[in-house]
């Protein structure tokens, strides 16, 4: 579909200077630049995302397993005293359970 539009004289010799250098249509060269455009302003997609954030995680895993380690070894102590409560708090409830009325 044709598309009239009216460029800046000095765009306009940009555009001219580049084509000859190259031997490429003014159109070549204007078409070219709106891909290069809207390729750089585009939405990555769900796949492009999920790739991505793989990618940046695969770069990090020596530190963020480190961290989950160190983490784990902090929270070590307070998971085993809450287990313990658990623990203690269903071995109550059984014994009431079982207990006779």
């Amino acid at each position: 579909m044709p598309i009239s539009l009216r460029l800046p004289t000095d765009i306009e010799d940009q555009i001219a200077g580049f084509s000859a250098r190259h031997g490429i249509s003014k159109s070549a060269v204007i078409v070219r630049s709106i891909h290069e455009f809207l390729n750089r302003n585009a939405q990555p997609s769900s796949l492009q995302i999920y790739e991505d954030v793989m990618r940046d995680g695969a770069d990090k895993t020596g530190d963020s397993t480190s961290d989950a380690k160190r983490e784990a070894a902090e929270q070590r102590p307070l998971k085993i005293r809450m287990r313990e409560v658990i623990r203690q708090k269903h071995a109550e409830r059984s014994a009431k359970a079982l207990k006779p009325k």
